[in-house]
């Protein structure tokens, strides 16, 4: 069972979720901290104390992976290019930026904003801690938030693809080359990267150090997965963003609405067959009536309910001249199956989802060949 983040608040408009998968690592850094990390360099304090240190310190660290996360969508929307949301979860955070950027020098910026973010913290703490030279739990946390700053940025830095480095790699290949050819590049160290991660896991495991081997390989398979999804994600968008609408949707006739259920279910629905379709409302705006909602109906009702009686308020639609991607990602946000292509105030047709999804399909295949 999928469980869905637990939304917290917002910041420039960027959802913040929280993942409940994040309380297992909160738990763990918490628990190295205040069982391994404050007892063997700050002695003297008690069991309490040092879970409530490590509690501070845990959290702390999970805003400068928030800080982090922000710096690239701050950057990105500096672009114009839309955030969905910032998801905090297992291994960190991980910021839903909706779409790819439009050039290489956007893709660097973008991508070094995190790493930028995260040096600059450790520098701030660096320089709190040399203020602040005192052997007790406070300089503690400042030293650790200090440490895990740096390392976050120095990983992050990794030229293997979605990390930051990567991403920065990827940038600079494809001032070279397309940018399909650059994300299978970046793809491939990425992957590179992953194994080498799971081999240090598994020869930890053999050393006998059980936790950090279980980590290193479960992040080497997060990034060869997180690899492979981003490298699809790309080809599809750069595949779809090649086609426009008007190619794909089917031409349809809007209903007017004053017409009956029944005219609808006996000339419209058997040609069309559409589970959605336009309707014209008396005020003049565009409604969608849906054939789920009919059957509710009754059918002795259907010759006396007027299909406006039904329809639904439109809230999503296309352009023809819309790429496939944005329509497909506008049909993934809405949970859609067919979409209205709209132009001006004009109702032209229906986008079907599965002639996107045979589109990529026949794409698949050819490329087997």
């Amino acid at each position: 069972m999928n469980l869905n983040p637990i939304p917290l608040f917002k910041v420039f408009g960027i959802q913040i979720n929280l993942d409940f998968s994040w309380f297992f690592i909160f738990f763990l850094v918490t628990f190295t901290l205040a069982e391994g990390f404050f007892p063997h360099f700050y002695p003297g304090y008690s069991f309490f104390v040092y879970w409530i240190v490590g509690s501070i310190s845990a959290v702390l660290l999970f805003v400068s992976v928030l800080l982090h996360e922000l710096s690239h969508s701050v950057t990105a929307l500096h672009f114009g290019i839309p955030v969905k949301s910032i998801n905090l979860f297992i291994f960190g955070g991980v910021a839903m930026i909706e779409e790819e950027a439009p050039n290489p020098k956007v893709e660097f910026l973008v991508a070094a904003a995190g790493p930028l973010c995260s040096f600059t913290l450790g520098f701030i703490f660096l320089i709190m801690a040399y203020l602040y030279p005192v052997d007790d739990l406070l300089n503690g946390i400042i030293n650790y938030l200090m440490y895990v700053n740096f390392a976050l940025g120095i990983f992050n830095l990794v030229p293997a693809f979605p990390l930051d480095g990567g991403r920065i790699f990827r940038a600079i290949l494809w001032t070279k080359k397309d940018l399909l050819t650059a994300t299978r590049i970046s793809s491939f160290t990425g992957t590179i990267f992953a194994y080498l991660l799971m081999f240090i896991g598994l020869i930890s495991i053999i050393q006998g150090n059980f936790i950090n081997g279980i980590w290193y390989g479960l992040i080497g398979l997060f990034l060869r997965q997180a690899s492979k999804t981003s490298y699809e994600q790309t080809k599809f968008s750069i595949i779809l963003s090649r086609y426009r609408v008007e190619n794909f949707m089917q031409t349809v006739k809007p209903l007017l609405p004053d017409e009956t259920v029944l005219e609808f279910m006996n000339f419209y629905y058997p040609f069309y067959r559409s589970s959605i379709y336009p309707v014209i409302g008396r005020d003049g705006q565009i409604y969608v009536i849906n054939v789920e909602d009919i059957k509710s109906i009754p059918q002795e009702r259907w010759s006396v309910v007027h299909v406006i009686d039904v329809a639904r308020p439109l809230i999503a639609y296309v352009s023809p001249y819309d790429s496939l991607y944005k329509a497909l990602k506008l049909m993934n946000k809405y949970k859609l199956e067919e979409i209205p292509v709209i132009y001006g105030n004009t109702i032209l047709g229906i986008l079907r989802k599965n002639s996107i999804e045979l589109l990529l399909e026949r794409y698949l295949e050819e490329e087997k060949k």
